[in-house]
């Protein structure tokens, strides 16, 4: 199988800024937030986190700075907003992955998702998330409850998937540690390798029963 597409620069996004607003938002309200956090996405692709500011933001999304505030009173509440975001958008791509398996049923068909999920993620996704990740980590650990209930959600299906936990655990390191290789450019393998690391990894979910 040829993996090309699936590299994270070439992949078609549901997670790029101009996806964060719904087609039909049913109110008002919605709308605003999603129309904030696309712009606030755009800030930071476009002039990098340094230049995140909550004015700098209600100018990018045109809407008042008191419209700003009745959303996010902070920075680090758009920062949250921002990652819970991509995680929603994350888990929905995760679970059309999930719904298309090619053995539905089977032992490792959350772990396969969770694979081609993570590597179809697209490079103007990866490079929010990279940019992101500095302003995430010095945030205070209260403001990160989101991340922790996604950490949870997924180790409950790694375990619950019907295979070893121990070793779906490492099938999972091993994607996440490509994903970051991407993600920050450090030692990320040629394609040749990349998809054999794929097709192997692929290729565990169904022998591991």
């Amino acid at each position: 199988m040829n993996y090309n597409d699936w590299t994270v620069t070439n992949a078609v996004s549901l997670q790029s800024p101009a996806a964060m607003v719904p087609a039909k938002p049913t109110k008002a309200r919605s709308l605003t937030r999603e129309t904030l956090l696309r712009a606030a996405a755009q800030v930071i692709l476009d002039r990098g986190v340094e230049a995140l500011t909550l004015d700098a933001v209600a100018r990018q999304a045109e809407v008042s700075k008191g419209g700003l505030l009745y959303h996010f009173p902070n920075k680090n509440a758009l920062v949250v907003g921002l990652g819970e975001q991509l995680i929603q958008e994350f888990e929905v791509a995760l679970q059309a992955e999930f719904d298309r398996d090619d053995a539905p049923g089977t032992p490792g068909q959350w772990v396969r998702a969770y694979i081609r999920s993570t590597l179809r993620m697209s490079g103007q996704t990866l490079a929010l998330v990279a940019r992101l990740t500095s302003l995430i980590v010095a945030m205070p650990p209260e403001l990160l409850q989101s991340a922790e209930a996604y950490e949870q959600r997924c180790r409950q299906r790694l375990e619950n998937d019907g295979l070893n936990p121990t070793q779906a655990t490492i099938i999972q390191l091993a994607i996440d540690g490509l994903w970051f290789s991407e993600l920050f450019q450090l030692g990320a393998p040629d394609e040749p390798r990349r998809t054999q690391v794929i097709e192997t990894l692929l290729a565990m979910t169904r022998s591991l029963q």
